[in-house]
């Protein structure tokens, strides 16, 4: 049985020490406070949510790694699509067309279960098609100003974390003294 102090260390990797950790949750803060004062210039503050969402899902279960950025934005594209077409459906077609969006909905998990399509049908799908679907969301939301606010937030985010560790790399690399020949 896993014990309380072993929850959220399924990563492998220790935490930080407590000053490394002031140090990204203020990093975090700033990156949040840039997201929220560049994407609120052009988006409604009902749809920022989408690119928070998209970096809690990349960070915590993708480890931030930059190979898996485009397929958690595709995958949380797809799932904001199966809520849409849920909505959509029902709203237009009433429950036949609710049954075809839950039937799309059925399908993509079964790719997701057997990783038949993981670049497009993945965790991110799942976790976006549950947030999309819910009524509060559905009822307020600009599903393109979603689908913006996802792929936008994912491609912010995933700059800043390619500029750190860019920049991390460079303040490791021995530097060449220029007077010495």
């Amino acid at each position: 049985m896993a014990e309380l102090s072993d929850i959220g260390a399924s990563s492998g990797l220790p935490p930080p020490p407590p000053l490394a950790g002031v140090g990204v949750a203020a990093g975090l803060v700033a990156a949040i406070a840039g997201w929220f004062a560049l994407a609120g210039s052009f988006l409604t503050e009902a749809s920022l949510f989408g690119g928070l969402l998209m970096l809690w899902y990349w960070a915590n279960f993708e480890r931030l790694a930059l190979p898996r950025l485009l397929p958690s934005i595709a995958g949380a594209l797809v799932g904001i699509g199966l809520a849409w077409g849920m909505f959509y459906g029902l709203t237009q077609h009433g429950p036949l067309g609710l049954a075809v969006g839950l039937s799309l909905l059925i399908v993509a998990i079964y790719l997701d279960i057997v990783k038949l399509a993981p670049l497009f049908v993945n965790g991110a799908t799942m976790l976006f098609s549950i947030v999309a679907a819910a009524p509060l969301v559905q009822l307020k939301i600009d599903w393109i100003e979603l689908c913006l606010s996802t792929a936008g937030g994912g491609l912010f985010f995933g700059g800043l974390i390619a500029l750190a560790k860019w920049l991390a790399v460079m303040k490791a690399r021995p530097s060449a003294d220029i007077g010495e020949s």
